[in-house]
């Protein structure tokens, strides 16, 4: 099969079941298996496919139609210009969170020692060590199967002696020195319980619940946060935190500890409040 008959027959199964962008998504797929730029894509419009390759694209588009995570489907997502290995049992990372990882390098220039608190894949610690290279840093997750996507990624990017994971879900019994660390950051599940529901299919239905669901208002986690991360913390420490939106914010800034200062409220790219940092006075 040529590879424009292809592309229009992966199209079209897409197309019927009403997946957003079509041939974006058939040519990241087809970039993928054939190992070729999606720029490039245009011009081989002829070339022969081998059998073994379309039946690959084509059950990998399949998938995709029963609205398996793209991201899932093709092994990987970017975040913050690099590509991060995910899969099942592991958050995928939104372009939003890369708002919260630059706050923290501005804020903390000359820090040497974090945490990245539900790490998930990874993506925010790994980035932070990667474009700060006086860090190192804690990974820490309670699902030893997203901690496996971690370790890949930490091998990826050569990361092992800078990045130690840890797996733990309850911080008060977490082995990390008090007053060691110059800031925290956390993104941790916050979509009310009685809201997971509505998540589009691809959410809901394949990524961990675990990683989405934060209770009754969301908050849950936040609050078990407050409670042991101020020790964790040296004197002027920061702790940055993602959240669900404008209303579940104001209820987590209403619940900070007392000695701490809120010092930044950050918007994402709809104008929803989406990051908060305070620092430890």
């Amino acid at each position: 099969m040529k590879l424009y008959e292809l592309r229009s027959e992966c199209v079209g199964i897409l197309l019927r079941e009403g997946i957003e962008r079509p041939f974006y998504t058939v040519d990241l797929i087809i970039s993928k298996v054939l190992d070729i730029e999606r720029a490039l894509l245009v011009t081989k419009g002829e070339m022969e496919i081998p059998a073994q390759k379309c039946v690959g694209i084509l059950s990998m588009t399949e998938k995709r139609s029963a609205r398996v995570p793209l991201s899932y489907i093709l092994g990987e997502a970017e975040f913050y210009g690099r590509p991060f290995e995910v899969g099942e049992g592991c958050l995928i990372p939104r372009p939003e969170t890369e708002l919260l990882v630059e706050e923290m390098l501005n804020a903390c220039p000359d820090a040497s020692m974090f945490a990245d608190w539900c790490t998930g894949s990874g993506c925010i610690g790994l980035t932070l060590l990667l474009e700060n290279q006086n860090l190192s840093g804690y990974g820490i997750d309670s699902s030893q199967i997203a901690l496996n996507w971690a370790v890949l990624n930490t091998n990826k990017y050569d990361l092992n002696s800078r990045f130690n994971l840890i797996l733990n879900s309850d911080p008060s019994v977490c082995d990390i020195a008090p007053g060691s660390l110059d800031f925290i950051v956390a993104n941790p599940p916050y979509i009310p319980s009685k809201e997971v529901n509505g998540l589009m299919s691809d959410v809901k239905d394949y990524e961990p619940i675990e990683a989405l669901d934060g209770g009754e208002d969301g908050a849950k986690l936040y609050r078990l946060f407050f409670e042991n991360f101020p020790r964790f913390l040296k004197d002027g420490g920061l702790m940055g935190f993602e959240t669900g939106g404008d209303e579940q914010a104001e209820i987590i800034i209403s619940m900070a500890p007392g000695n701490f200062v809120l010092m930044n409220r950050i918007f994402d790219y709809n104008g929803i409040l989406r990051h908060l940092t305070w620092k430890k006075n």
